[in-house]
């Protein structure tokens, strides 16, 4: 689940693994795209003490376009009802930030993100990933023929792919926690807490449902507190 903190939000899942740093940030957080401050003001809450760095955020299904992998520096990605998710290996150190919607949710942006920390030195079976704040199926109406190309990708589940109200309904979420599972990842490393960024759009910024005025995206940042302090030893050396 997600546990509040001032200006965001931690996974309880990743919070027991003391040298991981990480969060989501909320609307009280600002926008994290177009302020530099605000980014740098979150990181530094959160322990990091060096400024992530970004995925490109393409809408696609690469890593690293709209996903970054690393075993060194800080990585984020920004969203505003796309899925965030943040993922850690903390027995080989190797861990991401991957940014979702729904081309890259389709093209399987997140089974490439675990093959890439596979490469890099992670196993499956000890990666740990955090599902971010994101649009919930409640709100993401969509066209019909977007939906039918999710069902022809992942078959018939209606918890992904459904009616309501006459309208054709997503849940990318569920999408990309499936296929978590299919990477090898285990379901009891996997949180998924259940968010709707347009319904709690007092919490969060969302790009459906808020305007032009009231628009910003949200940072989900990762990174590892033993390399924050060898990079702070390294710059105080004579």
């Amino acid at each position: 689940m997600l546990q509040k903190i001032d200006v965001g939000y931690q996974s309880s899942l990743l919070r027991p693994f003391e040298h991981v740093h990480h969060g989501f940030s909320s609307r009280k957080a600002g926008d994290m795209r177009h302020d530099a401050g605000n980014r740098k003001r979150f990181a530094g809450a959160l322990g990091l003490g060096q400024s992530p760095v970004f995925a490109q955020q393409t809408h696609g299904n690469t890593v690293p376009g709209d996903g970054l992998v690393s075993t060194t520096f800080p990585v984020a990605v920004v969203t505003a009802d796309c899925v965030p998710m943040l993922l850690v290996d903390p027995e080989s150190k190797v861990f991401g930030a991957i940014h979702a919607g729904w081309k890259g949710t389709l093209g399987g942006i997140i089974v490439n993100a675990v093959r890439a920390m596979v490469q890099c030195g992670a196993a499956k079976q000890r990666i740990y990933a955090a599902i971010g704040p994101h649009i919930g199926a409640c709100c993401y109406g969509v066209p019909e023929e977007r939906a039918q190309v999710f069902i022809d990708r992942f078959g018939t589940d209606e918890k992904m792919a459904f009616q309501s109200d006459g309208k054709w309904h997503l849940d990318i979420g569920w999408a990309n926690y499936r296929q978590l599972i299919e990477a090898g990842v285990l379901s009891d490393h996997i949180d998924a807490p259940p968010t709707c960024t347009s319904c709690q759009n007092d919490e969060f910024f969302s790009y459906c449902k808020d305007s032009k005025e009231t628009y910003g995206e949200m940072m989900a940042v990762i990174g590892l507190r033993s390399i924050v302090k060898k990079r702070f030893a390294r710059r105080s050396a004579p």
